[in-house]
């Protein structure tokens, strides 16, 4: 019996060793990706394979790039959202991996409207907006 308690650590020890390892791992920099947008990937983040489902699939059914030299996406998303200078739109494109099936991104981006400001001119009920009036 003594011999398994050298062999094999007691609960205490191995708590104290993970606690450890987690405190390295805790130290280390994180992992940099780059920017948020604009990014564009060309494979499959997991078998690294540069086929597309949208493009295999449509070969001889349509001319796979439209006027403007573009490939078709299997899905894209759009979200909006207001800040008080400008409407912000978050664009991500995306396709499946024909080796692996994994769903992956294209393209996204980050797309600022044009500036919000006061208004000049005539505003609601006919009032001068910005301009002192006596």
């Amino acid at each position: 019996m003594e011999e398994s308690k050298d062999i094999e650590p007691n609960r205490a020890k191995r708590r104290r060793q993970g606690k450890q390892a987690a405190k390295e791992a805790a130290k280390q920099p994180p992992e940099d990706y780059g920017p948020a947008a604009p990014r564009v990937f060309t494979e499959c983040p997991v078998c690294k394979c540069p086929a597309r489902f949208t493009v295999e699939a449509m070969k001889g059914d349509l001319h796979l790039q439209d006027i403007f030299g573009k490939e078709p996406a299997l899905f894209s998303f759009e979200y909006v959202y207001d800040t008080p200078l400008y409407s912000i739109k978050l664009v991500v494109i995306g396709d499946s991996c024909v080796r692996c099936g994994t769903l992956y991104t294209l393209a996204r981006d980050k797309l600022k409207g044009t500036p919000k400001g006061i208004p000049k001119g005539p505003g609601p009920g006919g009032l001068i907006i910005g301009k002192g009036g006596s």
